[in-house]
């Protein structure tokens, strides 16, 4: 009995050692980089924006004027110009971003809830059951991304729950992979080992010490993968594939605005520059999140 007692005391010595996430004194906010923070305010602005359009002061997105087509920027009642079907470029822009946003965020979302639980699970088990999860996902790593989300595209047709489908699936396989990366480091630590000698059930090994170990480190390679996912979105929409006409999406807006080229190339940069805006926020989103974690936050 004393042997026993004395053994299930050092497990919960050991499982009290784990290492735990805590709420620092100081918020994650506050340990990001300046630049990171930048654009974490940049993003919310412009989400507010997006999520309050039909109650904002914008003309219709959808519909147009063809004595107004192609005004330059600066012109009168529409401060970016119009498209090659006189709709208002400031109302297409902001209902794209907003379109472009779900696109770039639910596909994340969902591959990082599926992939967290397919590496949490390989990394934790790990023998046959890690070499068949990850054989699996290593089927998914032999298609590159975006010819995976183009085929799908293809196969399935246009429209924005194909969208989000095909690029979930693209983002399942590095997620999963990074999971797995992480939770094999933990794996074979004291903590637990005495887990599972104090007669825990796996699903709570999962739960309580390894998810809170794992998620940080998954959430922040995640955050960055949005900016390129909302570049692979606008690239299947600039060719046909993404959310069909004449819903705005910035890759079809892109499509679209190649008349004004030759006659006015900034007007047509319009939807460029903000793609080119979300992709680079979220990686700096991202990269914020990863050094706050770390405790490396500083004012670069």
């Amino acid at each position: 009995m004393t042997s026993l007692a004395s053994a299930n005391q050092g497990a919960a010595v050991a499982i009290d050692r784990a290492p735990k996430v805590r709420f620092r004194s100081r918020p994650v906010l506050s340990r990001m980089p300046l630049r990171s923070q930048i654009a974490l305010g940049v993003l919310l602005v412009l989400v507010i924006v997006v999520v309050l359009a039909p109650v904002l002061p914008l003309d219709n997105p959808l519909i147009g004027d063809l004595g107004s087509r192609l005004l330059p920027i600066g012109s009168v009642d529409h401060l970016l110009g119009t498209d090659s079907q006189g709709r208002d470029m400031v109302s297409r822009l902001v209902y794209a971003t907003r379109t472009s946003l779900i696109a770039g965020l639910a596909p994340i979302i969902i591959a990082t809830i599926i992939g967290l639980i397919i590496g949490t699970v390989a990394g934790l088990s790990g023998g046959l059951v890690n070499t068949i999860l990850m054989r699996a996902i290593d089927v998914l790593f032999a298609f590159p991304g975006v010819l995976l989300s183009l085929l799908l595209a293809i196969t399935l047709g246009v429209g924005l729950g194909t969208l989000i489908l095909a690029l979930t699936l693209v983002w399942i396989a590095p997620v999963a992979r990074i999971a797995e990366t992480e939770v094999a480091r933990i794996r074979d630590l004291d903590y637990i080992t005495a887990a599972r000698s104090s007669g825990s059930s796996f699903p709570g090994i999962l739960a309580r010490q390894v998810t809170p170990v794992t998620l940080p480190a998954v959430l922040a390679y995640s955050t960055s993968l949005v900016g390129a996912n909302v570049a692979i979105a606008g690239g299947l929409g600039f060719i046909g594939l993404g959310v069909p006409s004449p819903q705005p999406e910035l890759g079809s807006v892109l499509q679209e605005m190649q008349t004004a080229l030759y006659s006015d190339p900034l007007l047509s940069l319009e939807p460029v520059i903000v793609i080119l805006a979300l992709s680079m926020m979220f990686p700096l989103i991202g990269d914020g999140i990863r050094q706050a974690i770390n405790g490396r936050g500083g004012d670069s």
